[in-house]
């Protein structure tokens, strides 16, 4: 908890306390089907969680560690080309966000199309 008007720099603060956030209380323990009764009451205990903490899982634990796995390939031709989000064809052409604006109205589809006319609507 960090109270804002205490704080000068709440930037600083906040990037002070997140090293530390990773070794908050556990909440959950998730174990695979075949995690063994001793691996499963010692591994309670060390977390300091009870039985209804417990959620046995039958497949794969934890599978946001697999998100990694392509960044240890090193084939770029099995991997999908990083996308470019595009520009509306009414802001293509134009120097005044503006201009654009009063000839009709404008939708961006995000994350599909970029979000830097915004930036230069708030900059100009």
């Amino acid at each position: 908890f960090v109270d804002e008007e205490e704080v000068k720099n709440l930037r600083a603060k906040i990037q002070g306390g997140l090293p530390q956030r990773h070794f908050g209380d556990a909440v959950r323990l998730e174990v695979a089907n075949s995690c063994s009764e001793a691996m499963t009451q010692f591994l309670l205990g060390q977390f300091n969680l009870t039985e209804s903490d417990l959620y046995r899982v039958a497949g794969p634990v934890n599978l946001v560690r697999l998100m990694q796995v392509p960044d240890w390939v090193l084939r770029n031709d099995l991997k999908f080309v990083p996308f470019a989000p595009g520009i509306p064809k009414a802001l293509q052409k134009c120097h005044s966000v503006f201009d654009s604006i009063r000839g009709g109205d404008i939708l961006l589809h995000h994350p599909y199309q970029s979000f830097n006319p915004v930036i230069e609507l708030l900059e100009q």
